[in-house]
């Protein structure tokens, strides 16, 4: 069965992952696409080199290459078969910074207390 992917939903309605992916060239949105249409087929099976696990708290992250730039979209799996994207970037430096993985952990814990 193949999963559904929800984008996080601030309390204001915005939804800034979907806001991210539609601010990048029509060929990064495409292969940003394309690997969640493999999230979605293979699902927590998905592993390296497209999803590596962060932490204990269930937090992932989506591995996104196009030319030189590399993307990475945080997302967590929720009952009901559903990936939660919570926050993405475009990867600028070797190390994801921890103010955006301590967002990424933020938006999750919003998340499952329904804000």
């Amino acid at each position: 069965m193949v999963w559904e992917v929800v984008f996080y939903q601030d309390k204001q309605g915005n939804e800034p992952v979907k806001d991210f992916i539609l601010e990048q060239p029509d060929g990064a949105i495409a292969e940003i696409l394309h690997v969640l249409k493999l999230l979605r087929q293979f699902d927590i099976a998905l592993g390296m080199p497209y999803v590596r696990k962060i932490d204990k708290s269930g937090l992932r992250e989506l591995r996104i290459k196009h030319g030189s730039d590399i993307y990475r979209i945080f997302f967590f799996a929720y009952t009901g078969r559903r990936f939660i994207l919570l926050h993405a970037i475009l990867k600028k430096e070797d190390k994801t910074s921890e103010g955006d993985k301590l967002l990424a952990i933020k938006r999750l814990n919003d998340y499952k207390l329904g804000y």
